[in-house]
């Protein structure tokens, strides 16, 4: 019983999976394979449906979706999975290939851990918390490991990564055992499962969130999870839709405006705004946060 993270693979191929991760659209990123070393055998120490170990997230966001972010209670060999992917060695890897210096994994596991989605289960898409009260921090990378072996893109359950609105770039992840997906989350990193996982199948995973001690230097979301779809509604409850979208978007409009006017961000906005657009056209590599550099 032993799940692996090949580190010394990671670290030899940084450099151009940094370059990969800067260059993918809809937004950085990098799928892996072959790097987290984890067997069907493994599998059968993943709770079942039944364990009492989970906790039902209770929302048509997240229908059918269950969690353990208690590292007691997280059985081997994932706990161990969990150690190995917070360790310094492995941070310096992951700041390296995202380009996000002095990254803290958390203790708490908030909103992370272990992962399982039943029958039916979707995860609408959505952007992340970007501001972690909790520990006075900031979210700024997500790490998924999937563990369903067989896995296949019609038992829906694939991960989507998009940007907002319907003509906007996306691609699809299926969820196969091993697999590993690296992405900034920001107020632009749209990701979910839209597509219902067919009856009789269970999909698992495991996710762990990065935070950094630093604002982010460009606004990158406040402490809301931002949902961007909402499902089919009607009379009363499209009203209550439309009054949350509102309601949400006059938030994150203060939430703009006081990041616009911290004297303490890392880059000012327009500095920020000016990086973001020399990327986009190609013209280099963006200045980390902290950095003052044009």
């Amino acid at each position: 019983m032993q799940v692996s993270v090949d580190l010394d693979r990671l670290r030899d191929q940084a450099e151009t999976l940094a370059a990969e991760y800067r260059a993918a659209r809809p937004f950085p990123h990098v799928v892996l394979d072959g790097v987290v070393d984890v067997s069907p055998q493994d599998l059968e120490h993943f709770p079942p449906p039944e364990w009492d170990g989970w906790k039902a997230l209770g929302t048509s966001y997240e229908f059918q979706k269950f969690v353990c972010n208690d590292i007691a209670r997280i059985p081997q060999p994932f706990a161990q999975l969990i150690d190995d992917l917070s360790r310094p060695r492995f941070l310096r890897i992951l700041e390296q290939i995202t380009g996000i210096p002095a990254l803290l994994p958390d203790p708490y596991l908030t909103g992370g851990g272990l992962h399982l989605s039943g029958p039916g289960g979707v995860l609408m898409p959505h952007t992340d918390f970007h501001i972690y009260s909790q520990l006075s921090l900031y979210r700024r990378v997500n790490v998924l490991v999937y563990l369903n072996e067989g896995w296949r893109e019609e038992f829906g359950g694939c991960l989507e990564l998009r940007t907002d609105g319907d003509a906007g770039d996306r691609k699809k992840v299926v969820p196969e055992l091993g697999r590993c997906v690296i992405f900034t989350t920001d107020d632009k990193s749209v990701h979910g499962f839209p597509d219902p996982i067919v009856d009789g199948l269970w999909r698992r995973s495991l996710a762990l969130y990065y935070y950094t001690s630093q604002e982010a230097a460009d606004f990158s979301g406040d402490a809301t999870t931002f949902w961007r779809e909402h499902g089919a509604k009607s009379g009363a409850q499209k009203t209550r839709v439309a009054a949350y979208r509102g309601l949400l978007q006059v938030s994150r409009g203060f939430s703009l405006m006081a990041h616009l006017i911290n004297p303490n961000q890392g880059m000012p906005w327009w500095k920020a705004r000016q990086e973001r657009l020399k990327q986009a056209d190609g013209g280099g590599e963006p200045a980390g946060p902290g950095s003052t550099e044009p």
